[in-house]
Parts: C-alpha cells; structure tokens; sequence
C-alpha cells in the first residue's frame, strides 16, 4: 500500500461522483490498412468497454490504474489534461482490435522545471505508469505511441515514465520501441518494492518469508485483540458496500498519524479534491469490479482496512489505514495476512503488487517477493534533444537529493526527535505524579 505523496499537484473542478456518459458508443474507428493511434478523451474511452476487457485478457501486463475507471474520475472531477492513447490494429476478416491503452496527463516534471511534459501515472493516488499493451503486439504498439506522440505538435516531446516495472515484458517492449523509433530515454532512479505470488497449487495459503517467530507472535497478536472482543475479517466486493466502507476508511484514515497537521494533508479527508477524485476512481472501479475493501473488525467497529485494486489476475494495494490505539497488537499485520489469503482463496488472483514506493514500507516484512520499479524520461524526438537531456539531468539529481534527504532523516533526525520527545515525555510524567502525591 502506498504511504507516500501530499497530493498537492491534484486540481479539481467542481463536481459529484457520476459515471462516464457512454454517449460516445456509437463511434467506431474505420478499419487502418495498419496500426494506428487514436488520441482520445475519457467517454471515447468507457464506450470501448468491450475492446478494453478483451485487450485485458490478452495483455503482456496488467495495469489498473490504465482502467477507464481512472480515467473518468480524471475527467470527471480534475482539471488534468487528460490523453488517452488507443492503439489499434487490423483484425483478421473485417474491423480492428485494440492492442495498446496509456493514459497520459500534461504536467511539469517532479523537479519543478518550467517546461511541460507527458507522465504516468496521472498523479499521487496512481502507482503504476505502464500502458497496457497486447502480448503480441506490444513492441509495435508502443512504437505507434512514441511516433504519434513525436508528430503531434500540441504534445510536449518528453514523457516521464514513472513506476515502471523494469523487471516485466513492457519495460523490454518499452526499449525495442525506443530503439526501434530512434528515441532515447535515461532511467532516473531505480527501486524495488514488495509483492507477493499466489501459492502454487496443492498450497491452502501464501507460503510467508517471516520467520516462525514472527508468525508465532502475529498469532499471540490477535489472540490477545480477540480477548479483547468479537474480531472479525470481513471483505466488501459488491459497489454499495465498497461505497459505504470506503468512507469509514477515509474516517479512520484521518484519525491516524495520517490526519495530523504535521503531515501535510496526507489523509484524503483533509483535501476535498483529493476526496472527490479518490471516491470517483474507487466507486467506478468497484462497478467494474475491480476493487475490495478488507475489514479487521473489533465488537463491529473498524480497526483496520485497506482498499485493494484489480485489473486482470493482478491485485494492486492502494491504501491502508488502522486505529492507533490498537497499534501493539499490529492490525494492520492481520489484516494483510488475512487479505491475501483471501484473495488468493478466490482463484482468480496470479500477483498482489504492494504499490509502496519502495522496499522501506512495514508490508516488505511480510511479503517475500520483490518487484523492481523504474522511473524513466524518454524523449521522442529522434536522436533526443537538449530539453530531454537537461530533463534527464535534473530529475536525477532531484531524485538522489531526495534519496539523500530520506535517508538523513530516518537515520538521523527522526531518531532524535524520538529520544527527545521520550524525555519530555518522561518528565511530564514525573512532574504530574509528583504533583498527585
């Protein structure tokens, strides 16, 4: 689950969650005499349901946050400039199929340099940036978007390609287009983060990489939460339930560390727009069915959820949230363990990814697997150009700057700030029982 972002880049337009007019079915592409792209607004999108679920079924890589769902609550509710690319390509007999979907927004790149670019994912709440692309065509439709891209004169020639698994069939795909097109891109910055692999067969669970005194002590853990009353896990799958749940999970969210002033906002309560975008996205992507809501519940009241995402047989985990005053017994632990199993109990389920930013995240304790993520800038111009070089050039440097910064604070600062605010602590204390005495 992410634990990262201030959201501060998203603008919104007033608005009510809807759903994305489907005035648009009726239009339909002429068959090409070969691929071509298409660039394309948010309701063009949702009226190729069909074509959308069919490329998902043969697709290299799933990718949900490519799901027309994202796209709507970005038309819906933002004022993001929103490019959806479809890529098309004949289809034996008669008409055309669609092989390749990426979603694209006009944004400056995350150094803050004055010039505009392309970028994916579309903004903080989006983990993953890779098109969806089918598996037989995915070198060739990424060309077609990297050539289409360098002829259109109102779109910037940069993309900045962010949370790109590099360890994945779309990352190779991505390079052979890119040298196929005579473009260049540089890679910025380089992590993992955690997934986890559904069992193999004849397995009843997840095989876990925590030690047997770890899971010894997950037991005693909700032994004792059990003590303390009925708990139980209950999941939500139909779109009225994950509507409702959703906005106890923004409730609990922001009564957590999340919600404090310190934190910049980061509880989506705390930002309307943020609010508003991230309850459209999660609504439309339920009436899809792609999304879940697990619950960890004490005498019937939440302390613990995550909301987790689908597209194809991926899961991707978007946000979690737990009540701190349960905090020693580590519920947001049991829940986790208790939404794999579940969702790999369904069968339709190959890959959970964590969508944390990075391998830090307290979830990489419990999952064995890591996933390699990049972030890239390519530019399309042939040969590459000075703007695309000095991009390059300073996202790197912002990136380690910031790298250098986290790190300072973990190992330094934060430990600090801890050892002090246990002193104070220590003697508010002494002070206020020297004082009943």
């Amino acid at each position: 689950m992410d634990a990262s972002g201030d959201f501060k880049s998203l603008g919104t337009a007033e608005a009510v969650p809807a759903p994305i007019p489907d005035d648009t079915a009726s239009v339909r592409l002429p068959a090409p005499a070969e691929i071509s792209v298409e660039f394309a607004a948010a309701p063009r999108f949702r009226a190729l349901a069909a074509d959308w679920r069919r490329l998902v079924q043969r697709c290299a890589e799933p990718n949900v946050f490519m799901e027309p769902a994202i796209a709507g609550a970005i038309y819906t509710v933002t004022e993001t400039p929103l490019h959806v690319l479809l890529v098309w390509s004949p289809r034996a007999g008669e008409g055309v199929e669609l092989i390749g979907v990426w979603l694209l927004v006009s944004a400056r790149p995350s150094s803050r340099l004055p010039i505009r670019t392309l970028e994916a994912p579309c903004n903080s709440l989006t983990f993953l940036g890779s098109p969806v692309l089918d598996r037989d065509h995915a070198v060739a439709a990424l060309a077609a978007m990297l050539a289409a891209v360098a002829r259109n004169p109102a779109l910037p020639n940069l993309i900045c390609a962010n949370q790109i698994a590099a360890d994945g069939p779309v990352f190779s795909a991505l390079m052979a287009a890119v040298e196929r097109q005579g473009a260049r891109v540089v890679a910025v910055e380089r992590r993992h983060r955690a997934k986890f692999s559904a069992p193999v067969a004849g397995q009843s669970a997840p095989v876990h990489a925590v030690s047997s005194k770890r899971r010894a002590e997950m037991r005693r853990q909700r032994k004792r939460l059990a003590e303390r009353g009925d708990l139980r896990h209950v999941s939500y799958r139909k779109p009225e339930e994950i509507s409702a749940a959703f906005q106890e999970f923004v409730e609990l969210e922001a009564a957590g560390w999340k919600g404090r002033a310190s934190r910049r906002g980061r509880a989506i309560r705390n930002a309307p727009p943020l609010r508003t975008f991230a309850e459209t996205m999660i609504v439309g992507l339920a009436r899809d069915g792609c999304a879940g809501i697990e619950a960890l519940r004490l005498d019937g009241r939440a302390i613990a959820m995550n909301i987790w995402l689908r597209s194809g047989r991926t899961a991707f985990g978007w946000k979690m949230a737990y009540d701190e005053s349960y905090a020693k017994w580590g519920p947001g632990s049991l829940l986790m363990e208790a939404t794999t199993e579940s969702v790999f109990a369904e069968g339709a389920i190959d890959t959970f990814d964590s969508c944390n930013r990075d391998s830090s995240a307290a979830l990489a304790q419990l999952w064995p697997e890591r996933r390699e993520i990049a972030d890239l800038v390519i530019d399309v111009a042939p040969g590459g150009s000075m703007r695309g070089r000095l991009t390059a050039l300073s996202e790197t440097l912002f990136r380690q700057g910031r790298g250098w910064a986290r790190r300072t604070y973990k190992s330094h600062v934060k430990p600090l700030y801890l050892r002090a605010l246990a002193r104070l602590t220590t003697r508010a204390g002494s002070g206020t029982e020297g004082t009943e005495r």
